[in-house]
């Protein structure tokens, strides 16, 4: 170890702390990286990674010295493909002896591989791009059951494929050192170690004399060693910083490359879609929260795995329980409904979709020919939150549930063919209302006051668990991204297995709301919404243009520029 590479440590630390801060997008290369190579993590030993895969999940490091261990966030470390020996050595403990690849050249490393089969998978994890291009997740990150399994890699010498002799890396005129999956029969009967070449074992040799390691394993030897170490460590993060620094001017170009590119008119539908697409946890991440991550971890296990919000919002809108929504969210009467706030329209334009996505994928509207479950549970959606109290002081606050109901009895309550409510189930409505404020053991008493009868007893808490989980759900605007309140919303209190499978969806459901009108996102997919719909200009004109001999040159004119929208379409989808 030379003198100058001890005394650049400090600084060197420094200016690669400061840049691990920096997290930043994949782009699409990176992505397309990571759908076929995997992803990995590495850890200490067999056991720990069997404690990893019966949880279900990643734990970021947490407590006191997470700042340190995870440069500003709680976070989980992964690489993209098989790691670099730089890599290994920069990112993880080996000042102990058995985790130096380079003092124990025949260990074996105990890890797990993630293998995502699509880029929506990718959304929420970001890059070190300006450091070490490691990837980063902050927060817990749940494992897709199918796509993780246990890993063990080797180091190596870099072979050719064919001979299976070590390669001259050109630019160095050097052997690399690489890591590769072991193969089981090479493994020693503990699997801690495993069978190396001799032209490995030897070229290791020679990198240790250059570095500076002391034979021997008696204590003094040890501590020098990791002292090493540590200064080889410093030494790596100042050469990759160096190299990866020089990402800055690449992102800064690419930023105001994205700035000055005009954005194409597109669809509603298509707008829609990239709103689900490209939604991510950047102001609202509830995998920070521990009982949130372990909670969907949990889910998963259970065999309840999230769904898609793009798949279950089509399902809806474009099948008969879109056609009575469209219809009823015109005819309900939301003069009641407070119009702004975390109780506002948007809110219960939420619930009720929340509530139909979750009735719809618990069976209770099979055989609905009557729509008479939709009507009920879209009118306790819209009219659930009427009861609170509007003003200065109040802040929309407290109790309300009851006055809710109260108010709906005095209402003209109408099915969408215009008859008036039966007398049941208008009870039935209240009921439900009612029932969504306070805890479920009162639900039975709320059905006594209401004089439901037995026959639809059974069928009313139905309703009641359907409401409470949807407006439970829609909690997720309540939250922070922050390190005193992270989520709102705690799932384990959630009572439909289709909720506790809905809770991604929901935080896709409440950003899309924000940047879409919601009698458009009823419409999603449908002929209703195509009407009217306008194309980009260029192809507009192109379409709408009729060549005479004096319009050549608008024609040619008009064909410039629908080579130039195209690009810039083309250029829209690369990102």
């Amino acid at each position: 170890m030379l003198i100058k590479d001890i005394a650049m440590f400090l600084p060197r630390g420094i200016v690669s702390t400061i840049l691990k801060t920096v997290r930043t997008d994949i782009d699409k290369v990176g992505k397309e990286q990571i759908l076929k190579n995997g992803l990995y993590h590495m850890t200490t030993d067999e056991e720990t990674v069997q404690l990893i895969l019966d949880s279900g999940y990643l734990k970021p490091s947490t407590g006191i010295l997470k700042n340190l261990n995870s440069y500003g966030t709680a976070a989980v470390c992964m690489f993209n493909g098989i790691p670099t020996m730089e890599d290994y050595m920069k990112n993880l403990e080996t000042t102990k002896a058995f985790n130096n690849p380079l003092i124990t050249p025949n260990m074996v490393l105990n890890g797990i591989k993630i293998s995502p089969t699509e880029m929506r998978e990718l959304a929420n994890y970001k890059a070190r791009s300006l450091a070490d291009d490691v990837i980063i997740y902050e927060g817990y990150c749940v494992l897709p059951k199918e796509e993780v399994q246990a890993v063990k890699l080797v180091p190596d010498l870099n072979r050719d494929a064919v001979t299976n002799e070590p390669i001259v890396n050109p630019k160095t005129g050097e052997y690399e050192i690489i890591f590769r999956e072991a193969q089981e029969a090479e493994l020693s009967q503990d699997k801690k170690t495993y069978e190396a070449k001799e032209d490995y074992l030897k070229y290791v040799e020679t990198v240790k004399k250059k570095i500076g390691y002391l034979e021997g394993n008696r204590l003094p030897s040890k501590a020098i060693n990791s002292f090493i170490t540590l200064m080889y460590q410093g030494k790596l993060e100042g050469d990759m910083t160096k190299k990866y620094s020089k990402n800055i001017f690449k992102y800064i170009k690419e930023a105001i490359k994205r700035w000055r590119t005009p954005k194409l008119e597109m669809s509603t539908d298509e707008k829609i879609y990239t709103e689900i697409k490209e939604f991510d946890h950047k102001k609202k991440n509830p995998y920070r929260d521990r009982k949130f991550g372990l909670a969907v971890a949990d889910f998963q296990k259970q065999g309840l795995e999230q769904l898609e919000l793009k798949d279950e919002l089509e399902k809806i809108t474009t099948g008969e329980i879109g056609k009575f929504f469209r219809r009823k969210n015109q005819q309900i009467d939301k003069t009641n409904i407070i119009q702004r706030g975390i109780h506002g329209i948007h809110h219960n334009d939420r619930v009720a979709m929340l509530s139909m996505m979750i009735a719809r994928n618990e069976g209770i509207l099979e055989g609905d020919t009557d729509h008479r479950t939709k009507d009920i549970l879209l009118m306790a959606a819209y009219e659930h939150d009427i009861g609170r109290k509007v003003g200065k002081m109040t802040f929309n606050i407290g109790p309300h549930a009851k006055r809710s109901a109260r108010k709906l009895r005095k209402m003209d309550v109408k099915y969408l063919n215009g008859q008036p409510y039966t007398e049941e189930d208008k009870n039935i409505l209240r009921a439900v209302v009612e029932a969504h404020e306070g805890k479920d053991e009162a639900m039975d008493q709320i059905c006594e006051k209401y004089h439901i009868s037995e026959e639809n007893l059974e069928y009313t808490k139905k309703l009641m668990r359907i409401l409470k989980d949807a407006d439970a759900l829609d909690r997720v605007r309540l939250d922070y991204n922050t390190g005193i309140l992270i989520t709102d919303l705690n799932p384990k209190y959630l009572r439909t297995n289709t909720a506790k499978r809905l809770l991604n969806a929901s935080y896709q459901l409440e950003g899309l709301t924000n940047k879409v009108s919601f009698d458009k996102i009823l419409a999603y997919k449908t002929e209703e919404q195509t009407e009217g719909e306008s194309r980009p200009k260029a192809y507009r004109r192109l379409l709408e243009f009729t060549p005479t001999p004096n319009k050549l040159n608008t024609l040619e004119e008009n064909n410039r520029t629908m080579s130039k929208e195209k690009k810039k379409y083309d250029w829209e989808q690369e990102q």
